[in-house]
């Protein structure tokens, strides 16, 4: 039987080379629910190779992680071994009611149906839980390597637009009815990375997997590409971390 998720291919270099996202992130979080990340019960859905994970744990939290792929779920484990992790799914997780403080979904909520979700979560949750859904997004609109990039990938990736996760998340789940209240924060950052280190990034993407025999091409030009716009080869790449929180009443 073949995996349910189309990350476990791109579990080496998801693991490799995705970003983790930076500290004001997990202050904000702590300030939207109203309770600190420090002994807090956490659900963490679509956990994937543990990034969000390992910062939750080196906070405080209790977390228990879940995954549709079992790729991913092996690595997390192997980088945090002990951890309870099990294969689940968001839309329906094996948990009784009212057993989590926190349900966070980090950069996987877009792949969810939100009235499913929205409802699963506020089964799990506790009175006056919170879920919070988190990205992060290249900000770098504004960037001639970006758009070239951009459109590259909808020249080349099935189905592939630019704009796939401009959602209006919030709107979203106020209009569930789940929640008393929904807040959203957006802060940006850059990272700095290597060439290579950057192509391995691309790699992990779905989208660019789905590029299927052209993708060496593909990335054969983006090393040209970021080369010219980096000649040092040191790669400043903007990022805008966009947090959700959703509070039950």
């Amino acid at each position: 039987m073949g995996s349910r998720s189309l990350f476990d291919p791109l579990v080496d270099a998801y693991d490799a080379a995705r970003p983790s996202y930076p500290d004001a992130l997990f202050d904000d979080l702590e300030r939207l629910t109203g309770r600190p990340i420090a002994g807090a019960d956490v659900v963490e859905v679509g956990a994937g190779t543990g990034i969000a994970t390992r910062e939750l744990l080196g906070r405080g939290a209790r977390v228990v992680p879940f995954d549709i792929g079992a790729g991913m779920l092996g690595r997390l484990r192997a980088r945090t071994p002990g951890i309870p992790a099990a294969l689940g799914d968001g839309e329906a997780l094996p948990l009784r009611a009212g057993v989590a403080d926190l349900i966070c979904y980090a950069q996987a909520w877009h792949w969810m149906r939100v009235p499913v979700a929205a409802a699963e979560a506020t089964r799990v949750l506790r009175p006056g839980g919170a879920l919070a859904v988190w990205w992060n997004d290249v900000d770098a609109e504004d960037e001639r390597w970006w758009q070239r990039q951009q459109d590259r990938l909808e020249a080349m990736s099935p189905g592939y637009t630019r704009g796939y996760r401009t959602r209006p998340y919030a709107d979203e789940l106020r209009w569930t009815g789940q929640f008393a209240e929904v807040v959203t924060l957006a802060g940006r950052w850059v990272r700095r990375l290597d060439v290579d280190t950057y192509l391995t990034w691309l790699r992990s993407k779905s989208y660019v997997a789905a590029i299927g025999d052209q993708e060496q091409d593909f990335l054969d030009a983006e090393r040209r590409s970021m080369l010219r716009a980096f000649p040092d080869g040191v790669i400043e790449e903007p990022f805008r971390t966009l947090l959700v929180v959703a509070r039950r009443p």
